[in-house]
């Protein structure tokens, strides 16, 4: 693959490199891809060329799709430093928009929108009618994400149209894609299969493997969807083999994953608890606390309450280990959740605690709020052997209000009300 002939250009070779890692990233050869934009990199530093840019925000994506966040965040903003520095908005604009899927998937939504929204700007500026319909697809991953369906389906739409009119079938691809999961988290399996289907006839016409392998993983979550069991399993199946043989681990874990749920809903534990274990040791290699944490709430939604708190609990390891305050606050929520389920109020109590002082220190306030929300509605469950602590309730109810400076009028009428109502139904418990 790496049959190179060396130019009298300087800038040739470099070049040669980079768009070697490019037909190697579009193949799914990541390897291949990191290996190339490395040497490009290589050159275009000791030339001292800013076309180093690009190769940057080309090693940002490959980390991204191999799921390090951090790595993938480092090198856009190396690749940003860059372009900001000389006005090359169109280098930037494309930067801030791979910024905002960074934050997506962190679930840091209003960086998220931040990043997007600067990039739109100068794409809509500069007339870069395909560059938008990027931005407003992104906005649309944003909407879904925060679980506004109808605005993301407005955004997928705005970007369809501009795809569909202009011709671009690759951007047209990704948000077919998009839109059967709004489709499908409305049920209507229907619209989701048709949207899908658009999207990998045009993915496999263009020898897209990593995308179609996407798609064909989520023919399998609407056939979930719908209990067909067995037509699930062979699509999680056919994208698994692609996935496999382009060793996209994440993108393994992630169909290990969704097959531990298709084998428990047919009642096949070994399986189930086999896949999870597979898709488990991905995360953990990975150091991904966010994954780890969404396959401890799978295990809780199956009542596995025991691998559920293990889970959290290495969710938890995984997040302090990183200095991952976010993911370390939302850890301990989970565990104060599971601990309420299991009626272990003092341990789901601690575990809030431990939840609030986290996302009171990172300075997240608004989750630090709704922590204290259920602090207060813990100090008012009946337990056996203990009364209803309406005191504590109410100082839970006074400092969400002081803290939460989104809070709308309603629901502030609303804790107001209740912090007077327990203030007075705890004077007449004394």
């Amino acid at each position: 693959m790496s049959g190179f002939t060396e130019s009298s250009n300087s800038d040739t070779p470099a070049l040669d490199y980079f768009n070697q890692a490019i037909d190697a990233f579009d193949r799914g050869e990541h390897e291949f891809s990191e290996e190339f934009c490395r040497k490009a990199a290589k050159l275009y530093e000791q030339a001292g060329k800013d076309g180093v840019s690009a190769v940057y925000r080309q090693l940002g994506l490959i980390a991204y799709w191999r799921g390090d966040f951090d790595a993938a965040e480092a090198w856009y903003r190396k690749s940003l430093e860059i372009d900001e520095r000389n006005g090359d908005e169109h280098g930037a604009a494309k930067t801030y928009q791979y910024l905002s899927t960074v934050a997506t998937d962190r679930e840091d939504f209003e960086s998220a929108e931040k990043w997007s929204w600067k990039s739109l700007h100068i794409k809509e500026k500069q007339g870069n009618e395909t560059g938008a319909a990027d931005s407003y697809n992104q906005l649309g991953m944003v909407a879904y994400r925060r679980g506004d369906l109808d605005a993301a389906e407005q955004w997928y739409r705005k970007s369809l149209e501009i795809d569909e009119r202009n011709g671009s079938e690759y951007g047209a691809a990704k948000t077919y894609h998009n839109m059967s999961a709004v489709a499908n988290a409305r049920q209507d399996f229907e619209s989701a299969e048709k949207w899908l289907w658009k999207s990998i006839d045009i993915k496999e016409k263009q020898g897209n493997v990593i995308g179609a392998a996407r798609s064909y993983h989520q023919l399998g979550i609407v056939a979930n969807g719908r209990q067909d069991f067995d037509a699930a399993r062979q699509w999680y199946f056919k994208a698994l083999e692609i996935k496999e043989k382009l060793n996209d681990e994440i993108g393994m874990a992630e169909t290990y994953s969704n097959l531990s749920t298709n084998a428990r809903d047919q009642k096949n534990n070994e399986a189930a608890e086999e896949w999870f274990r597979k898709a488990l040791r991905i995360f953990e290699d990975k150091g991904d606390a966010r994954r780890v944490i969404h396959l401890g709430s799978y295990a809780e939604q199956a009542c596995e309450f025991g691998v559920a708190e293990k889970v959290f609990r290495k969710a938890l390891e995984i997040a302090k280990k990183n200095g991952d305050d976010k993911y370390e606050a939302v850890s301990c929520q989970y565990l104060g959740f599971l601990a309420w389920q299991q009626r272990d109020y003092e341990a789901s109590r601690k575990w809030y605690e431990k939840a609030f002082q986290a996302h009171e220190t990172r300075g997240a306030m608004d989750d630090a709020a709704r922590i204290c929300i259920d602090l207060a509605n813990l100090s008012l469950g009946r337990i056996v052997g203990k009364q209803r602590d309406f005191d504590s309730a109410a100082r839970w109810f006074r400092k969400s209000l002081e803290i939460d400076d989104n809070a709308t009028w309603r629901k502030r009428f609303s804790l107001y009300a209740r912090l007077w109502r327990y203030k007075f139904l705890g004077f007449f418990s004394k």
